[in-house]
């Protein structure tokens, strides 16, 4: 009778030792998890402020014109809005006078919505609200989902042109949201 019970205990105490194992697992399992899941949040809020450092350049910023070529350089193939206003596209014949078309500007990159195709001008670059700091626009997108891009940069360094951005001219940067408060383009704007 007791080598039975001897034997009864060891499967107890076996049983025992295999329910703390497992216990054991379940808790580092359960810690990795929520380590990988923070690390996870962690990584993905990295990307989005390294995503939305690319604007920051080009945020009330006043840049040369060929610092402006390079950024639509840069911003080529992504779904980025580049609207160049020159003094000359927006109807400034003389300094100190007021423009004809002040809100005229010419396209690269990613068409917004008001963009023509055939010539890339857009004439609507007006803010929402006067107090805002930029101007909200959407990305054009086809019934089919897909953006329509122009890539032609060659009018920006044609002298003589509308769209021409003279190397020493300073432009006024500032950034184009759409209708969600998400960044999709930047404007800028030839300062007199």
């Amino acid at each position: 009778m007791e080598g039975e019970l001897g034997s009864g205990a060891r499967i107890a105490i076996a049983l025992i030792v295999i329910g703390v194992i497992i216990s054991v697992i379940f808790v580092i399992l359960g810690f990795t998890r929520g380590t990988t899941n923070q690390g996870i949040t962690t990584v993905q809020n990295s990307m989005d402020s390294m995503s939305l450092a690319q604007f920051e350049d080009y945020d009330q910023k006043v840049l040369s014109g060929t610092q402006v070529i390079s950024a639509i350089k840069l911003f080529e193939g992504r779904p980025v809005a580049a609207i160049v206003r020159t003094t000359k596209s927006m109807g400034i014949t003389t300094p100190g006078t007021a423009p004809t078309d002040a809100m005229a500007g010419h396209n690269y990159g990613a068409l917004l919505e008001d963009a023509a195709v055939n010539d890339y001008q857009l004439t609507g670059m007006a803010r929402t609200n006067n107090t805002d700091s930029f101007y909200t626009h959407n990305i054009r997108v086809s019934d089919s989902g897909n953006m329509t891009f122009n890539s032609v940069y060659l009018p920006l360094t044609r002298s003589g042109t509308d769209t021409f951005a003279r190397p020493t001219a300073k432009f006024l940067a500032e950034l184009i949201k759409d209708t969600t408060g998400t960044i999709v383009g930047v404007c800028f704007t030839q300062q007199p």
